[in-house]
């Protein structure tokens, strides 16, 4: 180990040191870096942090992440899947577009008042980031637009790729900005953010629904 890091831990899950299974130290480590990231964000967390909490030398992590980078993506993506299926689960157990929009703005919400450091972790607005990790970070954002726009296409089976997925970005955007908007006033109860965005989201389905096949020119008729 080493100089500067503190003993190593006496096992990781019932398995003693030297002796870790890869699965099982990659989750020690993505749970504890996801922890430090939430303390320090991204440019505060730093590889030595990490080998210090976990008992690691540098090479383990670079093993399993390759870089500070990859363990940051590797945390985002852990945690953006988590939301992902919730969201997901709750469209499914919905029976129609008004309950579908109720269920997802209820568990979107649910999910920052449970833990708004890791919320903001993935959806706080980092910024400065720029280069391959921006890019990594902007693909992370479009697999969780497809989640969303493969909801809206079960009610909008007309609309096209793109229009759906337009209408997912835009949608995925104002669920953020709401949540950051939500964050610094929690003195509001939940139950009015989710009874407003999960109006918002059903009149955006229904003008979906309303403007899929209507040529362009009509669209802005329809709209008004």
């Amino acid at each position: 180990m080493e100089k500067g890091t503190d003993p190593v831990p006496r096992s990781v899950n019932g398995y003693k040191h030297g002796r870790v299974p890869r699965a099982v130290r990659r989750e020690q480590l993505l749970q504890l870096a996801e922890e430090l990231f939430m303390e320090k964000g991204h440019d505060g967390f730093s590889i030595d942090d990490l080998c210090r909490a976990a008992g690691v030398s540098r090479p383990i992590i670079y093993e399993h992440f390759g870089s500070k980078d990859g363990i940051y993506i590797a945390c985002l993506s852990r945690i953006r899947a988590e939301f992902e299926q919730a969201l997901l689960a709750a469209a499914a157990a919905s029976r129609d577009l008004a309950s579908t929009a109720q269920n997802c703005a209820n568990t979107w919400f649910e999910i920052l008042e449970r833990d708004p450091r890791r919320w903001s972790l993935v959806y706080g607005g980092a910024t400065g980031l720029v280069g391959p990790l921006a890019d990594q970070l902007a693909d992370l954002r479009d697999t969780t637009v497809q989640q969303i726009a493969g909801i809206a296409a079960r009610f909008a089976p007309d609309a096209g790729a793109e229009q759906t997925t337009a209408w997912a970005h835009a949608v995925s955007g104002a669920g953020e900005q709401l949540g950051r908007w939500w964050i610094r006033n929690l003195e509001i109860p939940r139950e009015r953010v989710v009874a407003f965005y999960s109006d918002f989201l059903e009149a955006a389905v229904v003008h979906l629904i309303e403007t899929a096949a209507a040529p362009p020119g009509e669209r802005a008729h329809q709209a008004r």
